[in-house]
Parts: structure tokens; C-alpha cells; sequence
């Protein structure tokens, strides 16, 4: 497991505020569900995925 630290601006933090709010999350939760939207936009995810597969046979 690897822990990740970032910086947001006061704006920024007070709509992840509302929106974790309204889901009922935690900011940490949140925050590691848009990574993880945001490396697949960038189809880094599914290109390590494929990698590791083509590694395992």
C-alpha cells in the first residue's frame, strides 16, 4: 500500500468538503477514486495492467 500527499487550494478543499458530505465519504476515499479516474483518462492504468498480465505467462 502507498500513501499519497497533495496540496489543494482553499476553493478546491471546500467543494471536496460538500461533496464528500453529500456522499457520506471520506476525503481520503474520494480523493483516491479521482486518481484513479485520472490515470485511466491518461490510459496509464490499463497500460500497466497489460503490462503485468503480459509478465505473469
Amino acid at each position: 500500500m502507498a500513501y499519497v500527499r497533495f496540496k489543494l487550494s482553499d476553493d478546491t478543499h471546500k467543494i471536496l468538503k460538500k461533496v464528500c458530505d453529500r456522499l457520506g465519504m471520506k476525503e481520503s476515499e474520494i480523493a483516491r477514486i479521482a486518481l484513479i479516474e485520472y490515470m485511466k483518462s491518461l490510459s496509464v492504468l490499463s497500460h500497466e495492467v497489460k503490462k503485468r498480465r503480459k509478465l505473469r505467462i
